[in-house]
């Protein structure tokens, strides 16, 4: 059984949840970037992870640069009800591997979520240096008001 790592402010999470246990995922909730982070640094198997954009604790992005440096080969699915163009193109160039509006049929998430797990996934080579930048430097990792993360 696959584990999903879900990540959601909003109540909603719950539903995306069970919707991917029905189809016989593991689903494990976040409600924030920086719990997420940690789920993820303390559970090698989360094999996907499924996440909003909007956090209280962190900006989207500057998570999807923390998740990418932490778990640099988990494929990530976007789902957001507040997406723009230019969100969707930052989180392309960090390798997310779908960017959805909501709400999306729960037949779709389980698809994707189906074809992000069935094989061999790599993430692209950043197509701009400052994310680049962003991966490797340290210093620019924890950025947006975010607390240090624990280690494992």
């Amino acid at each position: 059984m696959k584990t999903v790592l879900i990540v959601d402010a909003d109540s909603g999470s719950s539903g995306i949840e069970e919707v991917l246990q029905r189809r016989g995922f593991r689903g494990i909730a976040a409600s924030n970037a920086l719990e997420a982070l940690a789920i993820i640094r303390k559970d090698p198997s989360i094999a996907l992870v499924v996440t909003e954009m909007q956090f209280p604790d962190m900006d989207g992005l500057h998570f999807l640069i923390n998740l990418r440096a932490i778990a640099p080969g988990v494929p990530i699915i976007v789902v957001t009800s507040c997406g723009s163009i230019e969100s969707y193109l930052h989180a392309v160039n960090l390798g997310v591997y779908e960017y959805l509006n909501k709400p999306v049929p729960p037949k779709e998430l389980v698809r994707i979520a189906s074809i992000a797990l069935a094989g061999p996934w790599t993430v692209p080579p950043m197509r701009d240096a400052q994310n680049r930048q962003s991966i490797t430097d340290p210093a620019l990792l924890l950025r947006g008001g975010a607390a240090e993360i624990p280690d494992r």
